[in-house]
C-alpha cells in the first residue's frame, strides 16, 4: 500500500497540470496512466494529427500555385514517409514527459487504475490512497450502437495507417471527420461525411458551418446530413455504410470507415461507484470547482469531465483550476469558458470564440451582426483565398465584441485577437482603430468591427 497526498489517475495533460501544481508546493504525488505518458494530445490526437494537417496546407499551397505565377509538376504525397515523418514528432514526447515527472518527484505507476473506496485505488495488488484523488482518464470515441459498429476505424488508427486509403467514410460529422476528410481529399482519397444531425460541427456557429461545407463540398467531398446509420457490413470491395436519407435507403462502399461521433468521458470502467461517484448516463456530478458533489475526495479535469470543451488547452486550464483548489480551500475557483477560442483545422481553418449567434438570441442579447464576405479583398486576392469570411457579434451600446467567428484569412490564428479582445474587455472601437502590422490578415480585424 502507497500513501500519498495526493493520487491522480491519467498523465495527460489535465493530471500533469494538476500534479505539478501541488507538487510544486510539496506535496506527494502519484499519478496512474494505462499507456503513454502525455495522454491523447501529443501521442494519438493534437500533435500527430497536426503533421499531417501541415503536409495537406503544402500540397494546397502547391496545387494554387499557378495563381501566383508558379510553374509545378504534379505534387505526391509519400504517405509512408510522412507516418514516418510523425512518428519522428511523436516517438520521444512519452519519454520525455516521463522524465519530466520523475525529475519533479511525481511517482508514476502504469497499469489501469480503478477505485476501491472512497479515498483509494487500486493497479492489479497496488493500492494507493490519499486524502485526495483526481479523475483525469481523458476520454474514448464514442461509442455507437447500430449493427457493424465494431468495423469502424478510430482517430487513432488513421494516424497510423500505413498505406493511403483509395477511400473513406467518416461516421458523423465532427472536429476529427472534417479534418481529416480535407487532407484525404488533398491525396486523392475518395471522402463521404455523413451526419446525423442537420448542421455538422454543431457547436459551431451555423453559418460559419454552411460556408465550411460549401467549401469542402468543392473539394470533391461528400457531405451528407440528416441521415440514420443502418449498419456497416464487410463486402467484396471494403466496408458497406447503409443508411437513411430524405426516406431512402443508400449505401456507401469505402476501403475505410471511421467513427468520426466525437469523443465521451473515460470514466465508467474505473469502478467509480465504489468511490460513492454515482454516474447519471455516463456523467458524474461535478460542482463549479470540478468537484464531485458524491465525494469531496474526488475531483475531476480534462476530458474526463462531462459537459467542458474537450481540448488540450482546456484539460491543462482545468488542471491547474484543481490545482489551486486542492492547495487554497479557502479560495475555490471556477472555470470560465466564455472567452475560449476553438479552431478546426481544415484547410483553410474555421475558429470563434464567445457566443454564437444563436446563443446570443437565446440570452436576449441584443446584438449587431456584421457579416462580412472577405474573398474579393485585397489581402484574400493576394493569397488566393479559396473562402474567406466572417461574422462577428457587437453590443454596440456596451462597445464590445460578444463573438466572432472565421473561416479562412488565418482564422486560426487572428482569433486569438477577438479572444483577447472579448476576455480583456478591450473595446470594440480601439480594436477598430489600433494600429496593426501590413499588409497582414490581422490588420483586415479593424474593418470587420
Amino acid at each position: 500500500m502507497g500513501t500519498h497526498d495526493l493520487v491522480v489517475l491519467g498523465a495527460g495533460n489535465a493530471g500533469q497540470a494538476v500534479a505539478g501544481a501541488v507538487r510544486k508546493a510539496g506535496w506527494s504525488v502519484a499519478i496512474v496512466e494505462s499507456r503513454d505518458v502525455g495522454g491523447v494530445c501529443p501521442n494519438r490526437g493534437c500533435v500527430p494529427k497536426k503533421v499531417f494537417v501541415a503536409a495537406a496546407t503544402a500540397l494546397d499551397a502547391v496545387e494554387r500555385a499557378g495563381a501566383h505565377a508558379i510553374s509545378v509538376g504534379p505534387a505526391k504525397l509519400d504517405w509512408q514517409a510522412l507516418v514516418a515523418r510523425k512518428n519522428a514528432f511523436v516517438d520521444p514526447l512519452a519519454g520525455a514527459m516521463s522524465a519530466s515527472l520523475e525529475a519533479r518527484g511525481i511517482e508514476l505507476f502504469r497499469g489501469e487504475a480503478r477505485f476501491s473506496g472512497p479515498n483509494s485505488v487500486r493497479i492489479g495488488e497496488l493500492e494507493l490512497t490519499a486524502p485526495n484523488i483526481v479523475v483525469a482518464t481523458g476520454s474514448r470515441p464514442r461509442p455507437l450502437s447500430f449493427a457493424g459498429a465494431d468495423l469502424l476505424s478510430t482517430s487513432e488508427q488513421f494516424l497510423s495507417l500505413e498505406t493511403r486509403p483509395e477511400s473513406a467514410v467518416f461516421v458523423g460529422g465532427g472536429v476529427v471527420a472534417f479534418e481529416f476528410a480535407h487532407v484525404l481529399a488533398r491525396v486523392g482519397t475518395r471522402v463521404t461525411i455523413l451526419e446525423v444531425m442537420p448542421q455538422p460541427l454543431g457547436q459551431m456557429d451555423a453559418d460559419l458551418v454552411a460556408e465550411q461545407v460549401a467549401h469542402t463540398r468543392k473539394l470533391g467531398i461528400e457531405v451528407l446530413t440528416g441521415v440514420q446509420i443502418q449498419a456497416v457490413v464487410s463486402g467484396p470491395s471494403g466496408l458497406v455504410v447503409q443508411f437513411l436519407h430524405e426516406g431512402e435507403i443508400e449505401t456507401r462502399t469505402a476501403e475505410y470507415a471511421f467513427n468520426g461521433a466525437g469523443r465521451v468521458a473515460n470514466v465508467d470502467n474505473i469502478d467509480i461507484d465504489k468511490a460513492g461517484v454515482s454516474l447519471e448516463r455516463g456523467r458524474p456530478q461535478v460542482s463549479l470547482h470540478l468537484q464531485s458533489i458524491d465525494n469531496k475526495a474526488v475531483w475531476f479535469a480534462g476530458d474526463a469531465l462531462p459537459a467542458t470543451p474537450q481540448l488540450s488547452p482546456v484539460a491543462t486550464y482545468e488542471g491547474r483550476i484543481v490545482g489551486h483548489n486542492l492547495l487554497h480551500p479557502d479560495d475555490l475557483q471556477a472555470p470560465d469558458y466564455s472567452t475560449l477560442p476553438s479552431a478546426v483545422f481544415t484547410i483553410p481553418a474555421l475558429a470563434q470564440v464567445g457566443l454564437t449567434e444563436a446563443q446570443a438570441e437565446a440570452q436576449g442579447l441584443e446584438v449587431e451582426t456584421k457579416v462580412t464576405q472577405m474573398k474579393g479583398w485585397l489581402s484574400a486576392r493576394t493569397y488566393d483565398e479559396p473562402v474567406a469570411w466572417a461574422k462577428v457579434l457587437l453590443d454596440r451600446k456596451a462597445d464590445r465584441i460578444v463573438g466572432a467567428h472565421l473561416i479562412g484569412h488565418g482564422a486560426g490564428e487572428v482569433i486569438e485577437v477577438f479572444a483577447l479582445a472579448i476576455r480583456y474587455g478591450i473595446p470594440a472601437s480601439e480594436l477598430a482603430t489600433g494600429l496593426f502590422a501590413y499588409p497582414t490578415f490581422t490588420n483586415d480585424v479593424k474593418y470587420l468591427l
